[in-house]
C-alpha cells in the first residue's frame, strides 16, 4: 500500500468516477472469490449497527450500502428492520437470509449510484463504503446518499482513521488500485455537514490491525 497527500484525487478536480468505479468492483470481486474479504469478520466492523439501532423506531427501513455477505444486514433483520441490502458483488451468503427473512429483505447487485430513483428509507448504513471513494467524488456520493433518506432520517458510516489521533487526514492506494481514506474527527464533521448532515455521535473502535481503528458516525439528514 502506498500512501499520498490527503488532497490527492483527479488533478483538476473533476471526477474520476467511471473508470475508479470499474476498479473498485473488480478489486472486489477478486478480494471475495479468494477469500480474501476479512473485514467480513472483524469484530470492530460489527459496532456500527447497534450504534443505529439505539436511535431507530421499531420496524424502519434501511439501506445498506455495500452490503458484503450480509452481516449487517442481518443484524438489522434480526432486530426487526426491513432492509434493503446492495453491494457490488452478489455473494452466495444473500440466499439464506432472503429464505429466512423473506419480504423483509432486499438484495441488489450493482454500484449504489445506479440504483434506481424514487425510495427513501428511515436510515442508511454505509460500513467501509465512503472512505473507498475518490475523493473528488465524496460530495456526490453523499448527495446521493442523502436521497435516499427521508428528512430526519439518520447515517451511520464507518470511516478508516489509526488508533492514535491524526493531525490530518491521509489517502492511500492499494496494488489492486482501490483507494482508502484514513479520517479525522473533523475532517469526518465538516464533510457530513457540508453534505446536508447533523452528525449526533462519534466513536472511535480499535481494530485487531495495530495502530489502526475505524472512526463510527452517527449523522441525523436536515430537512
Amino acid at each position: 500500500m502506498t500512501t499520498t497527500n490527503q488532497h490527492d484525487g483527479a488533478a483538476d478536480g473533476t471526477s474520476t468516477a467511471g473508470p475508479y468505479r470499474e476498479v473498485l468492483r473488480e478489486a472486489f470481486v477478486r478480494r471475495y472469490e479468494d477469500g480474501a474479504d476479512s473485514w467480513s469478520e472483524e469484530p470492530a466492523m460489527r459496532e456500527l449497527v447497534p450504534l443505529l439501532c439505539g436511535e431507530l423506531a421499531a420496524g424502519s427501513s434501511v439501506i445498506d450500502i455495500g452490503a458484503g455477505r450480509g452481516r449487517d444486514a442481518e443484524l438489522l433483520l434480526a432486530a426487526g428492520h426491513r432492509v434493503t441490502a446492495v453491494d457490488l458483488v452478489r455473494l452466495p451468503d444473500w440466499d439464506a437470509l432472503a429464505r429466512r427473512y423473506g419480504a423483509a429483505v432486499t438484495f441488489e447487485a450493482g454500484d449504489f449510484a445506479d440504483m434506481a430513483a424514487g425510495r427513501t428509507y428511515d436510515a442508511a448504513v454505509d460500513n467501509g463504503v465512503l472512505h473507498h471513494q475518490d475523493p473528488a467524488d465524496y460530495a456526490r456520493y453523499l448527495a446521493n446518499v442523502r436521497r435516499r433518506l427521508r428528512p430526519g432520517g439518520l447515517l451511520a458510516v464507518s470511516l478508516f482513521t489509526t488508533a492514535e489521533e491524526l493531525a490530518e487526514g491521509v489517502l492511500n492506494r492499494a496494488e489492486d488500485g482501490r483507494l482508502s481514506r484514513w479520517f479525522t474527527e473533523r475532517e469526518a464533521r465538516e464533510l457530513l455537514s457540508g453534505a446536508g448532515f447533523t452528525v449526533i455521535a462519534v466513536r472511535t473502535v480499535r481494530r485487531e490491525l495495530p495502530g489502526l481503528a475505524y472512526l463510527l458516525v452517527l449523522a441525523r439528514r436536515d430537512a
